[in-house]
This record gives structure tokens, sequence and C-alpha cells, in this order.
């Protein structure tokens, strides 16, 4: 869950400023994870499209937001046909529901406040959806398929990060290069970020978790780079991984503070994708994919969740699948 965050671990953050290095990929420690085979076990009526977002709610169910049927494609103009919100029983792997059928264009991010309310973006719809546990929908930001860099209007937004006050992030995104701050009932507050690679600057801020203190991370996908922010937008450090890392898709914050960061390095071949665990200190201390030898082969990791036993949810586009990993 990318909200729960023990108050605990304030002092995971308290580095000096400036860019933090990860150790290299071949130094990174065994994984301590297995794949859990054979999960889930959806019905056969149900097929997964490209799966673009995951979370866990407070019962531990695990959510999907998926794009039955349809790839990326901003452009598109019908809806998708079939439900594009799962709910997953995580131990059985069981579909407990489904809804948001003939509703949704490209999915993208999905978060799961501590009220049990689903946020979702949607790349297509330009929207910012909020939704109760069941899918009646609560609260929609932006204007359906306008895209626009204002208070009213997002640009392929693609991700949310909600405050236990119920004030709100989004990341956004594709175009804007932007992190918007909204008050509980949606009322803009204000924005930070640019197009570029220097400080408070982004090229598709894809991810969004809080630090234990109340920091906002931002995967800074091309950038290859988590940035970190105060509050309210204020920049105040960066992690950059080692060398091979490759792009940052996603990052997740656990009960304990560690973080998760999820990374793809398209340019080798074949391409290699994976999962980094840090600790306290941002350093490496379990590595997950990437090839080696008994790990889970990944192809396209898009989106992680963490759930309140240690199982890590890793959604992935291209492949069409969302993988459980639980410690060894």
């Amino acid at each position: 869950m990318r909200f729960l965050l023990s108050s605990a671990v304030v002092g995971l953050l308290a580095v000096s400023t400036g860019a933090l290095t990860t150790s290299s990929r071949a130094a990174a420690p065994a994984a301590g994870y297995e794949e859990v085979k054979d999960w889930p076990k959806l019905s056969s009526g149900v097929q997964l499209g490209e799966v673009a977002g995951v979370d866990v709610d407070a019962q531990g169910h695990v959510f999907v937001f998926h794009r039955p049927g349809r790839g990326f494609e901003p452009s598109a103009t019908e809806v998708l046909e079939d439900p594009a919100v799962l709910e997953i029983d995580a131990e059985t792997g069981k579909l407990i529901a489904s809804w948001g059928a003939k509703t949704f264009l490209v999915p993208h991010g999905i978060t799961v406040d501590d009220q049990n309310n689903i946020w979702l973006t949607d790349v297509g719809l330009q929207q910012v959806l909020k939704y109760s546990h069941d899918g009646r929908r609560l609260m929609t930001l932006g204007q359906p398929r306008v895209g626009g860099w204002d208070a009213t209007h997002f640009n392929q937004p693609t991700d949310i990060a909600i405050r236990k006050d119920g004030s709100f992030y989004v990341s956004d995104g594709y175009v804007n290069s932007r992190v918007a701050l909204f008050d509980r009932n949606g009322v803009f507050l204000r924005e930070w970020g640019k197009k570029g690679s220097g400080d408070a600057q982004f090229s598709n801020p894809h991810g969004l978790a809080f630090a234990p203190d109340g920091d906002v991370l931002v995967a800074d996908r091309e950038n290859s780079r988590i940035q970190v922010f105060d509050r309210q937008g204020a920049f105040k450090r960066q992690w950059l991984g080692a060398r091979d890392t490759g792009r940052v898709f996603a990052v997740a914050v656990d009960a304990g503070g560690a973080l998760y960061v999820g990374v793809r390095r398209a340019d080798y071949d074949p391409p290699t994708n994976g999962v980094l665990k840090l600790d306290r200190d941002w350093k490496t201390v379990a590595s997950i994919g990437f090839g080696a030898a008994g790990d889970p082969v990944f192809n396209a990791v898009h989106d992680i969740a963490v759930g309140r036993d240690g199982s890590i949810y890793v959604a992935e586009t291209r492949t069409k699948r969302v993988v459980k990993l639980r410690p060894r």
C-alpha cells in the first residue's frame, strides 16, 4: 500500500542533499523473494490485458487496473468493453469483484486511500477519478478527453498519492511533466515541475509515494531517478540508480519504511526489468529479477505495491500479468 507508512521510521530520508547512488546491480544481495506460481487464479471468463496499475486495500485485497483488449493508445476513442478494475484475494488469487466496464479508455494509475476509496488515472480520458470501494464514482477531475495544463486540465496523468487528511498529489505525466497538489475536495492548490533533467524538472513523472516523514517521492521515469520534495513541492534531494539500473517506472514504500523501485533497462539484449529494495540509507538490500538465476523474469515492470505481510505485487504491461512475490 503506497500510503501506509510507519511514523517510527521518520529517519529514512535523513541524508545529505544531492544525488544518492545505489550499489551496482551485479553487487546487489540475493532477492530473498520467490514468485507465487499460478497467481492470480482468475475464472476462465476473465483475461488480463496490459496491467498498468496495482495496489492493496486495508483488507489485503489486491486491486488491479488493466487494459482489456487494448495497448497503450492515448488517442483511443472507444471505451473498453470489459471491467478494467479487478479486486483479487491476496491469498487465493481468486477474483472477488470487478467493475468499470464501458467506462475507461486507457487505464494507468491506481491508488487505494486509507478510507478504502479507489483512485484512478486514465491517460485517454485525461482525468483523475475517485471511486468508492465497490465502484461508485465520487469525484472527477479533468475535462473528458481534453488535454491541457492548468487547474482543471491534465495531459496524460499517471499516478495519485493521497494523504490521511484527504489532500492528494497527481503526477501529470507523459506530456505536462509536473506534479499538482489538490485539497480533499479536489480544489487545485499548487503545482511544480517542467520538462527537463534538472532539480524539480521531470521527464515523465510516472509514479508517486510518500516517505515516512511525509516527503513526496516522484519516480522520474526517463531521467532514471527518484526526486524527493517536501509537502509543498520544494526540492530536497534525488536518488540516482547505478549506471545500469535503467528507467524508474514506479516507487512504493512499505510499513517499515523500505523503498521498492521498479526499473526497466530497454537497451539490454534481452531487456532487463526488476525491482530494487532500498533500506533507510537508500542502499540496495535486495534485487529481484534483472536476469538473475532463479529470479522471476520480468519483461515490462510498470507499477509496484506492497502488502502488509511484505508480499510485493508487480504490474506488467507487455506480458499482461500481475506477479506476486513473497519473502522466502
